[in-house]
């Protein structure tokens, strides 16, 4: 009777997938990127001060990744290493739920919307291989959310609306660019990334699509002493950088914020007086929880900033570079705040999801590559997994 038990199972996987449980999905609202601005003028000599980051990680060009074999294909059966039914069970859905989306959202294999797909699909299914608390819904809602970005994206690609080989200065030790036959539109979203978590790189994703921008520049802060439990920069921006060459070509790191407490409203100015020659349509990306006149300091919030910089930093490149705000829907205001600047709304990740958060525990809201290189430093409570045992799904 037991040998006949044993084939039994043996010809049902499915039985070792029972019992799939969702976690709770974590919820907090996302830290403020930007910080007050310098009550000293903005004169460009002070602006462009070469960063004190080592050169080694002050390199903003992103090559696209090459994939192991394991997830270069993730629809293949997943490698040892999920250790119980609930991972088990976790992986077979977001097997399951890529399957849908390729029929949903077809993209051309060749094109670079489809190797980030990819991406994002491998670090997926690690996050589920390797993360005990990782949630299928969150999971499968972040595979959803970005394959409805990248099929936006690739209309954009197909209608040759953007470019997003092109590229700009975004380093004060680096070279120049040359200058490009069209304008560039870029957004430019400064973050702490104190983890990068996937609403963040949902959102960008998204604004590449909705206000189609060749490449989206991630101004990673520099270490503030405001802020002293900010994880330091020689540890923030190398893995800030692992995260982002995922997503190349369509996102660039800029280390203009290293060595300075300058805003994200000046540094995305600092950016533009590096292309002088460069006609630049910049959206700068921020929270809607920024978009009124006056923080709850009563201080100058993103709007007013923005234009007060404008004045005084673009007097002789107003004809080459455009200023517009993007922000990022989370509090829904419901009054217009008055501004000379176009201003327009990007969608939310569409979960919940913030770098408190993660810190706090919840580190299937982290992609797979922040997860990697924070269990190597002992990061945010994370450390090397324990040796996994044989995958129940065969």
């Amino acid at each position: 009777m037991k040998k006949l038990l044993l084939l039994l199972i043996a010809f049902q996987p499915a039985l070792a997938l029972a019992g799939v449980t969702k976690a709770a999905t974590a919820s907090a609202s996302s830290a403020s990127n930007a910080a007050a601005v310098s009550a000293s003028p903005l004169s460009a000599p002070s602006l462009l001060a070469p960063s004190a980051l080592a050169p080694s990680l002050l390199t903003p060009t992103l090559s696209a990744p090459s994939l192991t074999p394991a997830l270069a294909a993730p629809l293949a059966a997943p490698a040892s290493g999920a250790r119980d039914g609930h991972r088990a069970g976790v992986i077979e859905r977001l097997h399951r739920r890529f399957v849908a989306l390729d029929a949903t959202f077809p993209i051309p294999d060749a094109s670079p919307a489809a190797r980030v797909r990819r991406h994002i699909r491998a670090e997926l299914l690690e996050t589920a291989r390797t993360v005990a608390e990782a949630d299928a819904v969150i999971l499968e809602t972040v595979a959803d959310e970005a394959d409805r970005a990248l099929a936006s994206i690739q209309k954009r690609l197909d209608a040759g609306e953007i470019d997003p080989s092109l590229d700009l200065r975004v380093d004060p030790d680096g070279g120049p660019v040359a200058a490009h036959s069209r304008p560039m539109k870029v957004g430019i979203y400064p973050v702490a990334a104190d983890p990068f978590h996937w609403g963040h790189l949902i959102v960008a994703l998204r604004a590449v699509g909705d206000l189609s921008v060749d490449k989206v520049v991630f101004v990673l802060a520099g270490d503030d002493p405001r802020k002293p439990t900010m994880t330091p920069v020689l540890d923030r921006h190398p893995m800030g950088i692992e995260v982002l060459k995922g997503f190349a070509p369509f996102f660039a790191y800029s280390p203009i914020a290293v060595g300075t407490q300058f805003d994200g409203e000046t540094n995305i100015f600092r950016i533009l007086a590096l292309n002088p020659d460069m006609a630049i349509t910049a959206w700068y990306m921020v929270g809607d929880d920024h978009y009124r006149l006056t923080d709850k300091k009563g201080n100058p919030d993103t709007l007013p900033k923005l234009e007060a910089n404008r004045a005084k930093m673009l007097s002789s490149d107003s004809a080459l570079h455009e200023l517009k705000v993007a922000f990022i829907e989370r509090e829904r205001p419901t009054e217009a705040v008055p501004t000379t600047l176009e201003v327009r709304f990007i969608e939310h990740a569409g979960f919940d999801a913030s770098s408190t958060a993660v810190r706090e525990g919840s580190h299937g809201l982290v992609p797979h590559r922040a997860i990697e290189y924070a269990r190597r430093k002992g990061l945010y409570g994370m450390s090397e997994p324990p040796s996994p045992s044989a995958d129940p799904v065969k």
